[in-house]
């Protein structure tokens, strides 16, 4: 396995110096970045592996964390000027992947709610707690539930944890669906058996009741009126229909480890789409449709269709070629095309990966790492689409990000790793293309490292044209992290009723 695929793999199975409290202006002409109608305004950096990101009225909330120190927690941002943000807070509170959802209660545009994905064994749930052996059966992993102060003139000066929902497996990522007429949270929490946990795996898994490969998510409810009172409610099950192998088979995939992996059935990045009551939720093996009851919670054992590449799945046409793992998805503004994310497990920019022969496929190098558009009422394949930057040396699998939220066209901002943050224009989706882009030079191990990014409706610039784009970074070289990074792009524009938040996984 090459040093490079360690790395990878010991950031998706982490479960997982100094602080910079203002963002740091960047000279955006002039340079040896590669850009093309982006700019970038500015960094905030800190010694972190940043993950991903949500936002409220004027700020935004970032998570963060690292594998090799007991460090984790999320930092705030003033954005009111998106140009010039800056640092409010940093909150240590140690737990992997430290993804954040937000909410705002009494309604007033400054977030009171505070949830955290925890996907790492920790000895307590509450912050300050130590790591944990992982197959530690008293140990912790869940969402952790925080309320906060929101005085517009001094917002976040509490900040207390008031919850902590334990989930088998632990809190890979989480989605919030509102459910604003029973006054609550609906949140569905993926997780799977990357190694042993508390009542995961194949050994603490059986014992504890659950199956060895988990097959399931969990479906966290958070009373809007009484956070403390969050609890899960239930657990949805999770299956490959009509997959040869019915399983995520890892040794396949050439990632075996003893110890650390294992087969699994479940789910990474889930998005919802409120107005239509649908989930697309990208599960390893399989991308998935699911619809969603009027309760808010998904029916997983009846997808709509899937997408997945041993099988023909239900459309006229199937993902073709090559797909690691179904990391996450994302609907266009009017839901009527899904677009899946392979994560590649590769080398390369664009990735390639290495596989064995398998009963579907012949053995070879395959491309992987991009991002296939499909029909959201059939399935059917569309296109797909890579980055069309080749780098040699870097690392540019499609990662995390959302449509920009226009009234026009159907524009899409993506983080690439090392290949940079983009806009990709996929208004017809049988021919995607690439109108905007920013990739920093490398300085030193890495240039720009980027997990996830996202456009952002509330506050506008004050002078100048473009909407602003926020990223994280710092997924393989933590040492030079360069934190929240603000970009502008001048393509498209903000649809006229665009909301003042955004929990990226929520399309609302």
């Amino acid at each position: 396995m090459s040093s490079k695929r360690r790395l990878r793999l010991a950031a998706l199975i982490a479960v997982g110096i100094s602080l910079i409290a203002v963002s740091v202006p960047v000279q955006a002409s002039h340079n040896a970045d590669k850009h093309r109608k982006m700019d970038l305004l500015s960094t905030s950096p800190n010694s972190r592996i940043n993950t991903d990101l949500a936002f409220w009225g004027d700020h935004a909330f970032m998570g963060y964390y690292r594998n090799d120190l007991p460090v984790g927690g999320f930092r705030i941002f003033d954005i009111s000027n998106p140009a010039q943000s800056r640092q409010l807070r940093n909150f240590p509170c140690d737990g992997a992947q430290n993804d954040p959802i937000l909410w705002d209660r009494n309604g007033n545009g400054v977030a009171d709610l505070l949830l955290l994905a925890v996907d790492r064994t920790m000895a307590g749930p509450q912050c300050g707690a130590a790591r944990a052996a992982h197959d530690d059966p008293t140990g912790w992993e869940g969402v952790r539930v925080f309320t906060m102060s929101d005085d517009p003139a001094d917002p976040f000066a509490t900040i207390e944890q008031v919850s902590a929902v334990y989930t088998d497996c632990g809190a890979h990522t989480i989605t919030a669906w509102p459910d604003l007429n029973a006054d609550r949270l609906v949140v569905y929490v993926s997780s799977y058996p990357l190694r042993p946990g508390p009542t995961c795996g194949p050994v603490n898994g059986p014992a504890a009741g659950e199956s060895p490969l988990h097959e399931k998510i969990s479906i966290v409810e958070v009373p809007l009126d009484n956070p403390a009172a969050s609890s899960v409610i239930a657990e949805p099950p999770i299956s490959y229909p009509g997959d040869p192998d019915g399983i995520f088979d890892i040794e396949e995939r050439g990632l075996s480890a003893p110890g650390v992996l294992n087969d699994l059935i479940g789910c990474h990045d889930i998005s919802v789409d409120l107005k239509l009551h649908l989930a697309a939720a990208a599960c390893a093996e399989q991308g998935q449709l699911w619809s969603v009851d009027a309760n808010g919670i998904p029916d997983t054992a009846n997808p709509i269709w899937v997408s997945d590449d041993e099988i023909s799945s239900g459309g006229t046409g199937d993902i073709p070629g090559a797909i690691d793992f179904f990391h996450s998805a994302t609907f266009s503004n009017d839901g009527s095309v899904v677009n899946w994310i392979d994560e590649s497990f590769g080398d390369g920019c664009p990735p390639e990966t290495n596989w064995e022969e398998r009963p579907w496929h012949p053995a070879g190098t395959f491309d992987t790492g991009r991002m296939f558009f499909a029909d959201g009422a059939t399935g059917s394949f569309l296109s797909e689409f890579m980055i069309p930057r080749p780098e040699p040396g870097a690392y540019c699998s499609a990662h995390l990000g959302l449509p920009i939220a226009t009234s026009h066209k159907d524009l899409l901002v993506n983080a690439w790793y090392m290949g940079g943050v983009n806009v990709v224009n996929f208004n017809d989706p049988t021919k995607p293309k690439e109108v905007a882009y920013y990739d920093i030079a490398p300085d030193g191990a890495t240039g720009s490292d980027n997990w996830s990014a996202y456009s952002y409706v509330g506050p506008n610039f004050r002078t100048g044209r473009g909407i602003p784009v926020y990223a994280s970074d710092g997924v393989h070289s933590p040492d030079t992290a360069k934190g929240l990074l603000v970009f502008r792009t001048n393509v498209g524009r903000f649809g006229k009723r665009a909301l003042d938040h955004l929990n990226p996984q929520t399309q609302e």
